[in-house]
């Protein structure tokens, strides 16, 4: 399992990580890496795809003078090391042979593997050796949670994406609107700050205006918050009304005109495909053709 990602070492980016995240997970991985001495030191950095290992990897990196950084994915020539304040990088922890990490003639900085699995883990359904699980035990081992389980970091990262998106674009820095705020706060981001940054610079890309809204982020009829939006507003307006009569028969009266709206839109898209329309609407075709007689749409 190889990993690919780009460090960033820019030095100011970097002072502001140690103040960037809010959640008590990540603070507690910046503060233990602020005060830690770095000297024959090994690092195991892992956490779900697409969390932000390489923020902890640059953090590492800009602790230490000078630094040789080597980082390689198919072994290494020991005896080619002349340099000092070595630094290595290992993202297919698989595949390489890190017996050298365990010889005494060898200085370095520290080692740093990322994964996105814990080699207790691995090393269950022997992934890794036992010589190099015992390597690994002997690491500073620092987890990234998912997005999804540390919502305080998600503001404070989507502005500075909105930032640099800005800088890199030459572009006019676009916010978040209060809607905007809350739709991907509640948003389960399972692919974590990798998807983020995508939807941030597809909105920014494609909107004008300055407030980036929930659908510009998400899209306006795919988006499940812009749904449930929706019909908020929409039921809000005429739940009043109802509440007082004993039998308004609300449920089937939603349920039938939100399936309906839906049905001819995806006939729309498909030009009245009734197949294609089955298929994109995830049920069957007879299914379909027997609902869109009843809702007298064919």
């Amino acid at each position: 399992m190889y990993i690919n990602f780009d460090f960033d070492c820019n030095f100011s980016k970097i002072q502001k990580l140690y103040n960037l995240y809010k959640s008590s997970s990540m603070k507690e991985i910046f503060a233990i890496l602020n005060k830690f001495i770095y000297e024959n030191s090994i690092f195991y950095i892992y956490g779900d795809k697409g969390t932000e290992k390489e923020h902890v990897v640059s953090f590492i990196i800009n602790k230490i003078s000078n630094p040789n950084i080597i980082n390689f994915s198919q072994g290494l020539d020991i005896k080619s090391l002349k340099k000092e304040n070595f630094i290595f990088i290992i993202t297919d922890i698989e595949k390489i042979d890190i017996s050298f990490l365990k010889e005494k003639q060898i200085n370095f900085k520290c080692a740093i593997i990322v994964s996105n699995f814990d080699y207790e883990m691995l090393y269950k359904i022997n992934k890794i050796s036992h010589e190099k699980y015992e390597i690994l035990k002997n690491s500073t081992k620092l987890y990234l949670p998912p997005l999804k389980e540390r919502k305080q970091d998600i503001i404070p990262l989507a502005n500075m994406l909105l930032h640099e998106i800005a800088k890199f674009l030459c572009m006019p820095l676009k916010e978040l609107s209060k809607e905007a705020k809350d739709a991907i706060i509640e948003y389960p981001w399972p692919e974590n700050f990798y998807q983020l940054k995508q939807c941030l610079t597809k909105a920014y890309l494609m909107t004008k205006h300055q407030k980036l809204k929930t659908k510009d982020i998400f899209g306006e009829y795919n988006d499940k918050f812009s749904i449930k939006n929706f019909l908020e507003s929409k039921l809000g307006n005429i739940l009043g009304d109802l509440c007082h009569l004993d039998n308004s028969n609300l449920y089937d009266t939603v349920i039938q005109e939100v399936e309906k709206a839906l049905f001819i839109l995806v006939l729309n898209e498909t030009g009245n495909n009734q197949v294609k329309a089955a298929r994109i609407l995830g049920i069957n075709r007879n299914t379909l053709s027997k609902k869109l007689k009843n809702y007298n749409l064919i």
